[in-house]
């Protein structure tokens, strides 16, 4: 009889710490088992590996091989997961390990749930060791998270009966694709879960996650109706994905039927990640709406998450309406429940709480799980403190004086200490990129280890540009400490940059800056500038979810003046522009104290010795590309492919290319996956790429016979190395024999490898492949190339896309009404009953915000212009769809219950006469902009023509040529169109602020310079003003058609007049210019 296992054996571990696993069963075919733990059924042979990676068949039974191995751990707010109504304020350790049984194309953990190099990610970590961890650190929960736990179902039940022991309660955040004969072992041992309910379409599930819907909706109507489980549900908006209303209002329906009103909703905002990054972030106003229709249906809690949001994402008691729990990100504010009740009208709050709530906040805490591997006290050392960044309370007043909390002076240190200190760092460094224990040569760094500091910060550069540059602080620390931590995270952790390569360090400047004398800034308002001194003072600023440093040399290095370098740092913590001014906004001065110079030869020479190591052998790249060459035809065959090549290696890398070519394949196919930061994993990449190249065939109809005959060339790159700009390279350690160079600009890449050409060649090749708009702002990098080619290259250029004739209305219902009779009564009510005798301008400024904000301002203005047959709108491009300049290459401008007509005869001239602009749909295709203004276009010309262009990077230089192009075809037209400059002016200042920068702006367009334009709004005061580029366009043209003679302001606004939010807003102006013609 074959055997059957549902529940795991109590005693499994094997010698290698893999345990065995139940919820198998053996297959008719003799050594096969069929995985019933997932409603996937994988079928597997002996050594296979399911989907997911981490389930083996070994021997004829199915072995966790994770089991015990986690790829990190860390205290968060349990409202992160998220959790809303379970123990609110309360911590949670949050672990998770490799691999995951879907295979979801925007993935936010992919270097986790797609990796197959667990080894390398995991360490040791037992359930009891687990359990006491979250005991000792006093957690109220742990949570099995980061990748999905029904994946690793015995290693999450072992933990939560260890847990359940000590008293720890037990989360699952899930996807919920689990079988029925699995659901009630795992599920019976958690105390709550989210299950992320990604979509309620069933084409959704099978081509972005390759699952099923079905089991996620009996998974979550089986816990709320037969488990005492506390249920949330998450759902991921995705633009033009599941977003539409139609789909949420189904959703909610059928939530309220299965599982009742009182499941919390989470709608989440999506952002550009792994297989799917043409898609935008999710605007907040989509989670919005969203949370709308959830509650209109009924559901009582619905929330937004991933988004700056207070009011949506607090609580509100469903009986009376009043605010129970303020939520501003993860920190809890105004609290008004009485355990499970409303403080003000007494009715039932659906959750599990406790009498108070926690005060854990928003603190993300790295936690070391080896160190609680044993019995015995909990390790309270100085890092765990830094790490949580929380108990810093430095000392008011000009001179502070030592406290527990502040150190006030530099440290004393000789010229001998300094070297030894910048030795240090170097050596951690040099360390850390080798993924090595650090050995000091001088462990007291000659007598200065035990001086106090506040923290420190290592910066490495690179021929004057910067590599890396990440610090700790916090607290006082001893400097030997704060300079190992922060050396050890400048060398593994700036994600901004591709990881160091050992063989760059000889090229590096290192500054270590040692940190000291934190103050509050205690001025209100403006007078916060008085407090700050260039040249003495480093800047750090928090507020709500956000933080942001800078160090006392970056105002001095960009020549910032105070106010420039306060508004910088509130960038740097992705705040508007003049939240330093904000009485919520905590703002800290420091001082610091720089060590600098190069990288130490000695220590750089012993850790760049080796050569670059060639990860894969060609017998290796050559085995892999067999296989994906073997799958391709699988899948064009829909038979079953194999998804991992077994006894070959795996782990993340660069780039992974293939090229498929053919007798039937003309011409050949190129398709590529790269990320320099943090990688691609090999394997699953290789897999998605053999994908996209069977559904590419099928869809060219190749003959079965042709198909049979295609051939597949790999191409994988590692080990980036940063070598400056095109305009300015360090070309000092690329060896063309190995290597490949690779161009990048923004959303363009291309990369060459040849051993018999100069790596200059190889440089000027890339460059003019990657077709750049500023070699000046453009990176090179080199990896080290392994390849079944002797030579290869590719680029990843935006390339214009002809698009349908009819240009869809694409933010119609965001932007403005989708239905018609809304749209016309709201248009009706913007023109107002006001005669205005237009006049013959030749250029206009409208905004293009959503029409119930600035469409008042844009049609009064538009009312004031005589509008002639063709209309050219000029606005920015906001999205990274297309190419950088877009003229829309359509026919007509669809809106609901109508339409406008297009200029496409103008569009080609436009296109064929300027140099950079493309015909291209892809930049319009979600581009607001342009579409804003078709409908008040449509009322006060119906019969005009738009050409509609859009406008991405450019500088001044750029701009005037740009006008120069434009004036010439214009001066051979029989009608000059009227010019449309599209654009908002300053974004998410307060109220006031706003007003003033934007007078600014203002002032700098009414002196009719074009060049001033850009230096004010650009270069001086980085005003965010959306469409300055166009602006700018738009002048110059009307200067050198000798028009631009005047201007006239039609009126401001900001979106606070509309909203009654005055903290942060979006200013509007209407303006005519040129002068009357």
């Amino acid at each position: 009889m074959k055997p059957v296992v549902t529940a795991p054996p109590d005693h499994g571990l094997m010698a290698d710490g893999s345990r065995v696993g139940g919820w198998w069963h053996a297959s008719e075919d003799q050594g096969r088992i069929v995985c019933d733990l997932c409603p996937r059924g994988c079928v597997l042979k002996p050594g296979d590996r399911g989907f997911c990676f981490v389930r083996e068949n070994r021997d004829g039974q199915m072995l966790l091989t994770t089991y015990g191995r986690s790829t990190g751990f860390c205290i968060d707010p349990i409202e992160k997961k998220p959790l809303n109504h379970f123990y609110p304020g309360t911590s949670v350790l949050s672990f998770g390990t490799a691999g995951c049984n879907l295979g979801c194309k925007f993935c936010q953990n992919w270097d986790i749930s797609k990796s197959k190099e667990v080894a390398r990610l995991s360490e040791q970590a037992s359930p009891e060791a687990i359990a006491r961890a979250a005991q000792e650190l006093g957690c109220h929960s742990v949570a099995y998270t980061y990748n999905d736990p029904v994946i690793w179902a015995e290693y999450a039940i072992d933990t939560a009966r260890a847990c359940r022991a000590v008293g720890i309660q037990s989360v699952a955040v899930t996807a919920g694709y689990i079988t029925p004969v699995a659901r009630e072992a795992f599920f019976c041992e958690m105390d709550a879960a989210n299950v992320d309910l990604k979509a309620f379409n069933e084409q959704f599930y099978f081509k972005l996650t390759y699952s099923h819907l079905q089991p996620v909706l009996d998974t979550l109507r089986w816990l709320k109706q037969e488990t005492e489980v506390w249920l949330e549900i998450t759902n991921l908006v995705i633009p033009d994905e599941n977003d539409s209303h139609d789909e949420l209002r189904q959703m909610c329906d059928w939530l309220l039927d299965a599982v009742g009103p009182d499941v919390p909703l989470h709608f989440s905002a999506f952002h550009p990640d792994f297989r799917m990054q043409d898609k935008p972030r999710t605007p907040p106003e989509t989670l919005q709406a969203a949370r709308q229709i959830a509650l209109r249906q009924g559901i009582r809690y619905a929330y937004t998450g991933n988004v700056d949001d207070v009011v949506n994402q607090s609580t509100y008691c469903p009986h009376c309406g009043k605010l129970v729990i303020q939520r501003n990100w993860y920190d809890l504010g105004a609290y008004h429940l009485q355990g499970s009740r409303c403080g003000h009208c007494g009715g039932q709050i659906a959750g599990r709480f406790a009498d108070r709530p926690g005060d854990w906040g928003r603190k993300r805490l790295p936690v070391r799980i080896s160190q609680f591997a044993g019995p015995g006290p909990v390790p309270r050392g100085p890092e765990q403190e830094v790490s949580a960044m929380t108990d810093s309370r430095p000392t008011t007043g000009p001179n502070p004086t030592p406290t527990p909390h502040n150190v006030p002076t530099s440290p004393e240190l000789s010229d001998q200490q300094q070297q030894s200190i910048l030795r240090a760092a170097c050596e951690v460094v040099a360390a850390g990129v080798r993924r090595k224990q650090p050995e000091l040569s001088d462990a007291e760094l000659a007598g200065a280890a035990q001086q106090p500091v506040m923290g420190a910060f290592v910066t490495l550069r690179r021929a004057g540009q910067l590599r890396a540059c990440c610090g700790t602080l916090g607290q006082p620390m001893p400097l030997k400490q704060a300079v190992q931590h922060a050396a050890q995270r400048t060398a593994t952790e700036d994600t901004r940059f591709p990881a160091i390569s050992p063989t760059e360090l000889p090229h590096m400047h290192v500054d270590v800056t040692l940190l000291y004398a934190f103050q509050p800034v205690t001025a209100r308002g403006r007078e916060r500038m008085g407090e700050v001194e260039i040249g003495r003072h480093g800047l750090q600023i928090e507020r709500g979810n956000h933080r942001g440093l800078l160090l006392p040399s970056v105002p001095i290095e960009w020549q910032w003046d105070v106010e420039t370098f306060l508004q910088q740092v509130c960038r740097k913590a992705g705040l508007p522009a003049t939240a330093w001014m904000e009485d919520d906004t905590r703002l800290l001065k420091f001082e610091g104290r720089m060590i600098e110079g190069d990288f130490v030869d000695e220590v750089a020479q012993a850790a760049s010795a080796d050569q670059k190591p060639r990860r894969f052998s060609p017998t290796e790249v050559a085995e892999l590309a067999e296989q994906c060459r073997r799958n391709v035809l699988a899948l064009v065959r829909r038979a079953t492919p194999n998804y991992y090549l077994p006894g070959c290696p795996d782990g993340t890398v660069e780039l992974v290319s293939i090229a498929i070519g053919g007798p039937a394949i003309e011409p050949p196919m190129q398709l590529s996956q790269m990320s320099l930061r943090p990688g691609v994993p090999l394997q699953a990449t290789l897999f998605q790429l053999a994908e996209a190249a069977a559904q590419a065939l099928q869809q060219r109809s190749i003959p079965d016979a042709a198909a049979q005959q295609i051939t597949l060339d790999l191409t994988i790159l590692t080990d980036p190395e940063m070598h400056g700009t095109v305009a300015q390279p360090d070309l000092k350690g690329i060896d063309a024999a190995r290597d490949a160079v690779l161009v990048v600009e923004q959303n363009k890449t291309a990369w060459h490898f040849d051993p018999e050409r100069s790596v200059q060649q190889l440089l000027e090749t890339a460059a003019t492949d990657a077709r750049l708009d500023s070699p000046q702002t453009a990176s090179v990098f080199s990896l080290t190339a392994m390849s079944t080619q002797t030579r290869g290259s590719m680029s990843n250029v935006p390339r214009p896309v002809d698009g349908p004739q009819i240009r869809p209305a694409a933010v119609a219902g965001m932007f403005y009404p989708d239905d018609p009779q809304q749209l016309e009564t709201l248009v009706q009510r913007l023109m107002g009953n006001g005669d205005v005798q237009p006049e013959a301008w030749p250029a206009v400024m409208v905004p293009h915000a959503g029409l119930v904000y600035s469409g008042q301002l844009a049609a009064q203005t538009l009312k004031r212009v005589k509008i002639p047959k063709t209309v050219i709108v000029i606005g920015p491009k906001h999205t990274r769809l297309g190419v950088n300049w877009a003229v829309a290459p359509h026919d007509q401008w669809q809106l609901p219950g109508g339409s406008i007509q297009a200029d496409a005869p103008l569009a080609r001239r436009l296109a064929e006469s300027i140099p950079g602009l493309q015909l291209d749909a892809a930049a319009h295709q979600r581009e607001h902009a342009i579409e804003v203004e078709l409908p008040l276009l449509a009322r006060l010309a119906p019969d005009t023509r738009v050409v509609g262009i859009a406008i991405g990077a450019a500088d001044l230089d750029a701009c005037r040529q740009f006008a120069t192009a434009l004036a010439d075809v214009l001066r051979q037209l029989p009608d000059q169109p009227l010019l449309v400059i599209s654009s908002d002016m300053n974004h998410f200042a307060n109220d006031a602020e706003n007003r003033r920068l934007d007078d600014i702006a203002l002032k700098a367009i009414e002196t009719l310079d074009p060049a001033q334009v850009f230096d004010t709004v650009v270069d001086r005061y980085q005003i965010s003003m959306c469409g300055v580029r166009p602006c700018v366009i738009v002048m110059e043209t009307l200067r050198q058609l000798g028009q631009l003679q005047r201007s006239q302001r039609v009126g401001y606004a900001t979106s606070a007049d509309v909203s009654g939010d005055q903290q942060r807003v979006v200013g509007y102006a209407g303006m005519l210019l040129g002068g009357v013609v």
